[in-house]
């Protein structure tokens, strides 16, 4: 079978794009801590319950222009729109009940309010799950194939998947290349983009004889691993993605990445 070549773009873009994308992953997770507020809430379009201080003056976040708010008379709720904002007070004598906001995509989102006396005024942002597909399929959709494929690397790469990724959990053996055992470790897919990451774990099989076995990314242009690839790194490390060839010794295994594209 024939492979057409990869460009030289993917190897190059890949030593070029994970080191920043360890280090942002490791301030993110500082910031998140730094940045906790226990009256700011992120909420997806599930029923969401929420404690609210009657007469308080609360704020509504979306991405998106907020365009209505549906709420029961018991909640004398009053409403300010300001673009992708709503700010909204109960009355003083507001009881339970649940709202519904309208964006302007025509999102929907569900939240029963707790009126409780003493609060602080709260930020509520809402976080759109079908917003966030839209946005990625434009983002993917301006990028050309590779330089999509190296994202995709980096984000496994560093484990910062996306939440509204599709990620399939596989662990399954599979039996390509002799003396190496590998396991494809999961799969990622995004809705509406015509590729697919498989990672592998690649390590020499036990009682195989063997004391090291040198690999490069074209070891692993085998049909029963990839039939279309746009892009393949492999690496424990970042030492090891940077160095092309990778010397692999029993009881020590790499990642493999390899990114493809779905003829649909």
């Amino acid at each position: 079978m024939e492979y057409r070549p990869l460009s030289k773009f993917v190897a190059a873009g890949l030593v070029a794009l994970l080191f920043p994308i360890m280090s942002q992953a490791s301030q993110k997770t500082n910031s998140a801590k730094a940045t906790e507020d226990p009256n700011v809430y992120q909420v997806s379009e599930k029923l969401t319950t929420i404690k609210l201080a009657p007469e308080a003056i609360n704020r509504i976040h979306s991405k998106e222009p907020i365009q209505k708010i549906n709420a029961p008379r018991a909640l004398d709720l009053e409403v300010e729109y300001q673009g992708n904002n709503a700010f909204v007070t109960l009355g003083a004598k507001a009881r339970r009940g649940v709202i519904y906001i309208i964006t302007q995509s025509g999102d929907v989102f569900s939240l029963e309010i707790i009126p409780k006396k003493g609060l602080k005024a709260r930020v509520v942002n809402l976080d759109s799950k079908s917003l966030k597909v839209k946005e990625i399929k434009v983002k993917f959709a301006s990028l050309d194939q590779e330089t999509a494929a190296v994202d995709l690397i980096r984000l496994a790469f560093a484990d910062t998947i996306p939440d509204n990724f599709n990620v399939t959990q596989n662990d399954m053996d599979i039996k390509a290349i002799k003396h190496l055992r590998i396991i494809l470790r999961r799969t990622v897919a995004i809705d509406g983009v015509p590729l697919a990451l498989k990672e592998y774990l690649v390590s020499i099989k036990s009682l195989s004889g063997i004391s090291e076995m040198k690999v490069d990314e074209s070891s692993f242009l085998v049909a029963k691993l990839t039939r279309n690839p746009t892009a393949i790194a492999l690496g424990k490390d970042l030492e090891q993605f940077m160095a092309g060839k990778v010397v692999l010794r029993p009881r020590e295994y790499l990642r493999l990445f390899i990114v493809e594209h779905l003829n649909n």
